[in-house]
């Protein structure tokens, strides 16, 4: 039997590669497959090193700022003539949710950084991130200039400076980068369906911060190079696809339509016997277009079996076959004390 699998990362717990490790382990020890791993992501935290492994490419490690401008060791992957960066490396969510003290500063560095190496072309995955300063501190971090009121510099400008940004001088901004976006949500800057509403919430802000972020936004994007505010995407990583975009232009596209074809996705599900996906949680977020959805959904265009296996299920029906790693044998709090023995052990139920 020739078995593919194509994860997403359990968020928080595991990388895609680790997932694939621990379900291939699982599998092999329940029964004899010929076994493909595809360590895989939609375009948030793990996009720019599974597109790397697919097209065997190389890691640049550097130091820059995190969101709340500590210093830390980040890193982008090269291929080629192209850097691979992702939002989450510099700019992702941390334990201590503080989204309006949050700068995406260190994911422009990178950038730069990556520019400085000589790479002019960049692919970014945006996904993962703690902020919503709509791309103001990347912007900050390639050299544009932002003033408050009285004419003072914002250096490292986070969520809750938007408001008080009255001048943007891109005169010095890093110039010649030709952008490829991942990106697989459709959100605009601001607005009901915007980066605040939808997004700022699980970064830590409350509805009166969610419409202070609101607000700066909408404010933020009279001051951009042009306003694209309405482009689709570009309330993608707290609006860092709005300023690039503005910035930059670039072609936007989704994440997993990018690594699909670094891949060859389809060709392989088509000579595969057995496709089998998951992700940390499993829920009807899922079928608004995440991984294990699109998988499930090109699994039964090519009528290939599909099991979904990922950390919980909550009210939804997908594939051929869920495996939850938490139910009436493992609790939550077992799960999660030893993810990678605990989905070892549920993988044994693929070939079941």
């Amino acid at each position: 039997m020739k078995i593919l699998i194509i994860p997403d990362s359990f968020k928080g717990t595991m990388t895609s590669q680790e997932v694939c490790s621990c379900i291939k382990r699982g599998i092999l020890k329940a029964g004899n497959a010929d076994i493909t791993c595809l360590p895989f992501s939609d375009g948030g935290e793990g996009f720019a090193e599974c597109l790397s492994n697919a097209c065997n490419g190389n890691i640049l490690y550097t130091q820059c700022s995190d969101i709340y401008s500590k210093s830390m060791t980040g890193y982008i992957y090269t291929t080629g003539k192209s850097a691979i960066i992702e939002c989450a490396t510099a700019s992702g969510i941390q334990p201590e949710k503080d989204v309006m003290h949050a700068t995406s500063y260190g994911t422009g560095e990178l950038i730069k950084f990556a520019v400085s190496k000589g790479f002019r072309k960049i692919i970014l995955g945006l996904g993962g991130s703690g902020c919503c300063d709509a791309g103001a501190g990347c912007l900050s971090a390639l050299g544009a200039v932002f003033k408050n009121i009285d004419g003072e510099i914002i250096s490292r400008p986070a969520g809750a400076d938007l408001s008080d940004i009255y001048d943007a001088d891109y005169t010095n901004i890093v110039k010649g980068i030709n952008f490829t976006f991942a990106c697989d949500v459709e959100n605009t800057l601001y607005g009901k369906d915007g980066a605040a509403y939808i997004f700022a919430p699980q970064k830590g802000a409350d509805k009166n911060q969610v419409k202070i972020l609101d607000d700066g936004l909408k404010k933020f994007s009279r001051l951009l190079p042009f306003d694209s505010s309405n482009v689709k995407g570009a309330g993608a990583a707290g609006g860092i696809c709005a300023a690039l975009y503005s910035a930059y232009k670039g072609e936007i596209k989704s994440g997993f339509e990018i690594l699909s074809d670094a891949y060859e996705l389809e060709k392989k599900i088509k000579s595969s016997d057995l496709i089998v996906t998951g992700e940390g949680k499993t829920d009807k977020q899922t079928l608004m277009g995440k991984l294990p959805f699109k998988i499930a959904q090109l699994s039964k265009k090519y009528g290939k079996k599909c099991i979904v296996i990922s950390g919980s299920i909550q009210d939804v029906s997908l594939g051929d076959k869920m495996i939850s790693l938490t139910d009436k044998e493992t609790s939550l709090a077992q799960s999660l004390n030893n993810p990678q023995r605990t989905l070892e052990s549920k993988s044994k139920y693929i070939l079941q």
